[in-house]
């Protein structure tokens, strides 16, 4: 698949999910607030699938390293945050917004490990295997 298509795809994908936690946080933590509006937060909320399903396409860009691509990532995430879930109000304080930004960055931290062990085992498994047809070239 191309990354453009799958770049649609995931963006497709991603907005469902959101639309559907977008439902899901209102029916549980918004309906009482008159000041929201909740197609409004649906629709963003879907968007804040979007974004980040969509842009995950930049993991398949296979001439940048695994650093830049999760940088990239973790930026366009960071700006739909910032961009969606602040006019939400999801966090009633400055207290809460912190938070929410560790957890952020504990989450990326944890995905660029898994990313890196997963290619790390993966890579030593090539090389392993170009040993045994007698090749002594490695990828790394």
């Amino acid at each position: 698949m191309s990354l453009k298509k799958e770049f649609v795809f995931n963006s497709l994908i991603g907005f469902v999910i959101g639309m559907l936690v977008g439902i899901a946080t209102w029916v549980f933590n918004s309906g009482n607030d008159p000041d929201r509006s909740m197609i409004l937060h649906i629709v963003l909320s879907g968007v804040h699938g979007l974004v980040p399903c969509g842009a995950a396409t930049v993991f398949g860009i296979e001439s940048w390293g695994l650093t830049k691509c999760t940088a990239v990532h973790a930026l366009i995430t960071l700006a739909t945050i910032l961009a969606i879930e602040i006019p939400l109000k999801w966090w009633s304080s400055a207290g809460q917004f912190a938070v929410a930004l560790v957890i952020y960055v504990v989450i990326y931290a944890i995905i660029w490990i898994v990313n890196y062990r997963y290619w790390k085992r993966t890579i030593r498994e090539l090389n392993e295997q170009l040993k045994s047809f007698g090749k002594e070239q490695r990828l790394i």
